[in-house]
């Protein structure tokens, strides 16, 4: 069966009712990563079914999630935003797992500014240390779903991308 036969009964079957425009997409997707592509990698190499620049993509994600804890360097919040950046047209979980953690990037950065501006009237001091707090733990949760083949929404982000 060629991929044009493939993508002709997908269609049909989405039409049919059988299959959900989600279950689509990711069949579609499916049946374009399982053939041989001659696209190029950002790296060079020839890209490949489940994996991103060479990288399993749990395995992606899961760095992804943890380049958040480079903070201390100034990298905390470039590095993730670059990964999820050059990632999330080639792989639709690095897209996934992006925009929940770019949710909780955004909030994380809100809630710190209220909280400082609370801080000149004491109540702000906890909610500072709380945000400290949960911008460790949470990215190590997320790693850990992620590298499980699970996917987590940070608890408390407002969703400014889909997290579908």
């Amino acid at each position: 069966m060629t991929i044009a036969d493939e993508l002709a009964r997908l269609q049909a079957l989405r039409d049919a009712g059988s299959l959900t425009e989600i279950e689509f997409e990711e069949a579609k997707r499916k049946v374009l990563n399982e053939q041989p592509q001659s696209a190029v990698s950002g790296f060079g190499g020839g890209a490949v079914a489940g994996q991103i620049h060479g990288v399993n993509e749990d395995t992606y994600c899961t760095l992804m999630h943890l380049s958040q804890l480079l903070v201390v360097s100034g990298l905390g919040i470039v590095a993730p935003i670059v990964m999820w950046v050059i990632s999330k047209e080639e792989s639709d979980l690095a897209r996934r797992h992006g925009n929940r953690m770019m949710n909780w990037l955004i909030s994380s950065l809100i809630y710190a500014f209220i909280a400082g501006l609370l801080c000149m009237v004491l109540i702000g001091i906890p909610l500072v240390i709380l945000i400290v707090i949960l911008d460790f733990v949470f990215p190590i949760i997320a790693a850990v779903k992620a590298n499980n083949g699970e996917l987590w929404s940070y608890p408390g982000a407002i969703r400014f991308f889909e997290e579908d």
